[in-house]
Order: structure tokens, then sequence, then C-alpha cells
């Protein structure tokens, strides 16, 4: 399994942005933007059939 994490921006910039272990990072103030921009990164890395999202708390970094 390979998981993206995404997180909620508070701060200045994008609304959301998300980020991996194989160098992916990307933002967007839409989440249904960043979810088709990771699923277009994921099928040209060839993870797509073993990709995961996961929404994580910015403040506690829990997974949620």
């Amino acid at each position: 399994m390979h998981t993206v994490r995404v997180y909620r921006n508070t701060g200045e910039g994008t609304n959301w942005w998300a980020e991996d272990d194989l160098g992916f990072t990307g933002g967007a103030d839409h989440l249904s933007d960043l979810m088709a921009s990771i699923r277009e990164w994921a099928e040209a890395e060839g993870v797509l059939d073993d990709l995961s999202v996961s929404l994580v708390d910015d403040a506690t970094e829990a997974v949620l």
C-alpha cells in the first residue's frame, strides 16, 4: 500500500496540501482538485492500484 497524506491548511496559501514518501507534494484550494492531482501523479508513477489517501490532523499528526 502506498499512502499519500493530506492536510487541511489553516494558514496562508492553498486550503489543502499533500505529501508522500516518494516525493509527491501538491496543494489546491479544493479537496477534489487535490485528489485529481494525486490520482494523476499515482497513475504516472504506477502506484494507482496500491494508492491510499489519509487525512491527517495537522495539529496532532493523527490520521483521521
